[in-house]
């Protein structure tokens, strides 16, 4: 089995990043600004569709950018979200199975390794991680049963 936990610094540099999951909601904030726009209409007063441009333009640029998990070719990183220092990376063919979990007050997404060992990740929305995931291991999704 050749997935660890390493430091960031010690990753691969030659591998070209093909997605990546953040805590970011850029795109949410992009059609807030868009639905600004809008608001600017003559027939709406102009103050709402300027409070919500600056608002979501604010939130675009000043909140932080979380990186979650990113996805290579080969292999898959997961970042340690308490120790910025540190990740986790897997590789596709270590991968038994993987399989996200809701819960009452946080989800996670499990992915099960050779050797016995899983990776649970902190997740936030069932759809964005299970359509990266069915990407690249596709066919290792085991249905949750809770």
């Amino acid at each position: 089995m050749k997935s660890k936990e390493l430091k960031t610094y010690n990753l691969p540099e030659d591998s070209v990043l093909v997605a990546q999951i953040d805590a970011k909601p850029s795109s949410l904030f992009g059609v807030m600004v868009t639905l600004g726009f809008f608001l600017l209409l003559p027939s709406i007063p102009k103050i709402y569709g300027i409070v919500l441009i600056l608002f979501s333009l604010c939130l675009l640029i000043y909140t932080p950018r979380v990186v979650l998990m990113e996805f290579y070719n080969d292999y898959l990183v997961v970042y340690n979200r308490a120790d910025k220092t540190k990740c986790v990376l897997i590789y596709y063919e270590d991968v038994l199975s993987w399989y996200y979990s809701r819960g009452t007050s946080r989800d996670y997404l499990y992915i099960e390794l050779e050797e016995g060992k899983q990776e649970r990740i902190e997740a936030f929305s069932k759809p964005v991680f299970e359509s990266n995931m069915n990407r690249f291991l596709k066919g290792k999704n085991r249905k949750n049963i809770q």
